[in-house]
Parts: structure tokens; C-alpha cells; sequence
């Protein structure tokens, strides 16, 4: 199995298709593996990075702290190891964080920027939510967050549609002590996540998406992340929130698609 050394970790990686890079940065405590319904529409055109954030997956889950900022550097490193100057960022929720730090670090890194459910920073009811997660995590394990975080994301009526999917998905998860130092890693980088004043020096055109009823990440959070960043537009998506690019698949990539393909 492919990974690259890392800032001093092993981070798993995989490379689909031919094309100008499209790097896919993961979610709180998600694998690449949640990329799978993009990558194959995504590669037909574009060579596309998906891999672990450290903390999750395959990847190491080294105890020292973690922050969205150092996942960044993760990420430009993983690009380096690939030799890859610059591509196109696509991130999502906490991956979209850790974009918005590449795009603030590694500028030269970075020709769009796509992100979805994410903001620059973080609100007291967001920050309740991770620490709850947390305390969930400590004393019922990761299955038990990941349920909690299914229903606060998603739809009652997507949920019964995939249930039983939902469940099997469920039952391949890693509940584990080194899966538990990761996740809450993981959850203490969204919660110190903030690059509010670093934003406006973002001049990368960028494609912002939100689900109205997020209550995951502030839709507020969101729209003010769409505003301080000057090249960029937003997307709203109405009746569905932070799990949006699920529930509007094929909607959501299309315009993705669109955004990275127009000059």
C-alpha cells in the first residue's frame, strides 16, 4: 500500500487517474475512503490525490497535538512527495479548514480552492458539539460518535433510505485506542481552528458550499467565510445541512466539476 513520509509520520495516499492534480482533503475523523463516490467521477478528468489526514485511516496517530494548520503542511509535504507544484484543493468541513491554511501558507500551492461545510472559524454551539463528541469518544467509542454525527449531519429521510448502508459502514469501523488518540486529536485542531484574519489575503478563486441547516458548522461561519475571501463564491444549498454533498451528490459534483474546469 502506498504512503510517503510525512513531517515525521507515514500518511497513506492513493492516485487515481491522469490530468491536472485534484488534491480531496477529508472531513473530522474521516478516511479517504469518503471521497469513493467522487473519485471515479472526478478521475475521468483530473489525477486525483486522496488520502488520511494524520489521526485517521491507515495514517500514523502520533500523540503530540494536532492542529488544522499543521494538516496543511501535511498536505504541501504529501504534494512534495508526489512532486506535484500545484493542483486544484477540494475540502470538506475540517478538510476545508485545512485548505484554507494551504491556501494561506502554500499559496503557490494552490489553483482552486473548493470547500464545503467549513468555515474560518469556529462558534461556541460548534465547539459544544466537538466536545461532546469527545467526551462520547472517551467513554462509548468512535461508533458512538460517528452515529451522533450521522443524525446531527444528515436527513431523517436520507438516513432511512441507506440505513442498511449506513450500518454496514458502520460495523467496518476501527474502535480502538490509537482510533480514539486520532479522532480527538482530530476534533482539538477544528475547535482552535482560526484563520479569520488571514483570509482576505487569500487570492485564489474559491467555491464555497453550504447546506442551510447545517448545525454542525455555522451556516453564519460559512457565509463570512465566503465574504472575507475576496475571489470567492458561494453556494447554498436549501433543506439538507452539513451533509450535504451526500444527500445533492450528483448536483453538488456537477457544479465542482464545473467550477474547477472554468477559466
Amino acid at each position: 500500500m502506498p504512503y510517503a513520509k510525512v513531517n515525521g509520520i507515514k500518511i497513506y495516499y492513493e492516485v487515481h487517474g491522469e490530468g491536472y492534480p485534484v488534491v480531496l482533503i477529508s472531513g473530522l475523523g474521516s478516511q479517504g475512503q469518503s471521497w469513493d463516490t467522487q473519485v471515479p467521477l472526478y478521475s475521468k478528468q483530473y489525477k486525483v490525490i486522496v488520502f488520511d489526514n494524520r489521526g485517521a485511516g491507515r495514517s500514523d496517530k502520533p500523540k503530540s497535538p494536532y492542529s488544522t494548520q499543521g494538516m496543511a503542511d501535511d498536505t504541501a509535504a504529501l504534494m512534495d512527495a508526489l512532486s506535484i507544484e500545484h493542483a486544484h484543493i477540494v475540502g470538506k468541513s475540517m478538510g476545508g479548514m485545512i485548505a484554507q491554511w494551504l491556501a494561506i501558507k502554500h499559496p503557490e500551492r494552490v489553483n482552486k480552492l473548493v470547500m464545503g461545510c467549513s468555515s474560518g472559524s469556529r462558534d461556541q454551539v460548534g465547539n459544544e458539539i466537538l466536545r461532546m463528541g469527545r467526551e462520547i469518544a472517551s467513554k462509548a467509542g468512535i461508533k458512538a460518535v460517528w452515529f451522533m454525527a450521522l443524525h446531527l449531519g444528515y436527513t431523517r429521510e436520507y438516513i432511512e433510505m441507506n440505513i442498511d448502508r449506513l450500518n454496514q459502514a458502520s460495523a467496518m469501523m476501527v474502535d480502538s485506542a490509537e482510533a480514539l488518540e486520532g479522532y480527538i486529536g482530530q476534533s482539538m485542531a477544528c475547535e482552535g481552528h482560526n484563520t479569520i484574519e488571514h483570509l482576505p489575503k487569500i487570492n485564489t478563486p474559491a467555491f464555497v458550499m453550504m447546506g442551510e441547516s447545517d448545525q454542525i458548522t455555522s451556516p453564519e461561519r460559512t457565509r463570512e467565510l465566503s465574504r472575507l475571501i475576496p475571489k470567492a463564491e458561494l453556494c447554498v444549498f436549501t433543506g439538507v445541512g452539513h451533509g450535504f454533498w451526500r444527500e445533492r451528490q450528483q448536483e453538488v459534483d456537477s457544479l465542482v466539476l464545473h467550477f474547477l474546469a472554468n477559466d
